[in-house]
């Protein structure tokens, strides 16, 4: 396949990618109706899990043939991209997001603490499967802590369908979503599958690429969501999805794929520093969020740029 018809296909997927991202919106919002929950809290355990299956799956093959360590870059990758550019451009275009007036610190800083845990797990170069198995109950543990919040499910959103219109809404809903979830994968799919083959013009270290092209790939639908989300005034899920999704990655996704192989890190001076960069993300993101609950055009503005120096640092390392 020639370079011509890898950027068509790269195209096209991102068209598809961004048109079924607004479907998902429309229904996630449905659901939120019908079960009497905060836009906030659905899109924490629902979307979050739907938008990083991409993440799943490239960390579930790169395991198998044994190339793991694009998994690893794929994950703080794309926990870095959530953080900067998806909550980013979603308050740029949107002229910025405002929280719900409910956000629960606590499990702000939850999530803040399983992200961490891979990167003190691999401080002393590898994640092995006992490092795996820790991730996996952490992530356990953060989920009966989320659903236990029972007053974060509580906002919500007006009229609520009664009776035979509850039944159909709900069908129609679900319906949407899954649909609407399996397109959004599919073409993401499409998307990186292409993608790789497009960066194979340049020479990678296999982290790097992962950090760099394969998370700014795999993020797209959460940035896609984000987006929609935001300019439909429901910018909390565009919040809540970046930092769930960031969770899912950090201690399920790592968690899986070191329990199917041990993730050795040769590069560890690359490592710690894309984890450095990660953590000033979210010390970051914590300010602007927790000041006064919205992320401004100029605060997503100052994520952006955070996101571009960081990748034109990264840029030198290349060959790591």
């Amino acid at each position: 396949m020639n370079f011509a018809w890898l950027f068509l296909m790269f195209a096209a997927s991102l068209l598809l990618l961004v048109r079924s991202s607004s479907l998902l919106v429309r229904s996630m919002t449905g659901i939120a109706r019908l079960l009497g929950m905060s836009e906030y809290m659905v899109s924490f355990i629902l979307m979050s899990f739907a938008t990083s299956i991409s993440e799943l799956f490239v960390g579930i093959s790169s395991a198998v043939n044994g190339t793991n360590i694009l998994s690893l870059g794929n994950v703080l990758g794309a926990n870095l991209v959530n953080l900067t550019l998806v909550v980013g451009i979603s308050s740029m275009v949107s002229g910025g997001i405002e929280m719900e007036s409910k956000v629960s610190r606590g499990n702000f800083w939850l999530i803040f603490i399983l992200s961490l845990f891979p990167l003190f797990l691999g401080a002393d170069g590898v994640i092995s499967r006992a490092d795996g198995l820790v991730l996996l109950a952490s992530f356990f543990v953060y989920i009966w802590h989320v659903l236990g919040e029972k007053e974060y499910f509580s906002k919500v959103l007006n009229h609520k369908r009664q009776g035979l219109e509850s039944v159909k809404g709900a069908v129609k809903d679900l319906a949407w979503f899954f649909g609407a979830t399996a397109i959004l994968l599919l073409s993401s799919s499409a998307l990186v599958w292409s993608g790789i083959r497009m960066a194979d013009w340049i020479s990678f270290g296999l982290f790097s690429f992962g950090v760099v092209f394969i998370a700014l790939g795999t993020t797209l639908p959460e940035l896609a969501f984000g987006i929609r989300a935001a300019l439909s005034q429901n910018g909390s899920m565009a919040v809540g999805n970046s930092l769930g999704s960031v969770a899912f990655n950090s201690a399920f996704i790592v968690g899986v794929v070191s329990l199917i192989r041990p993730i050795a890190i040769s590069g560890l001076s690359q490592f710690l520093f894309v984890s450095l960069a990660f953590v000033g993300a979210f010390i970051l993101f914590n300010l602007f969020v927790f000041r006064r609950s919205d992320v401004s055009r100029r605060e997503g503005a100052i994520l952006i740029s955070l996101y571009l120096a960081f990748l034109a640092i990264e840029l030198w390392f290349k060959n790591g």
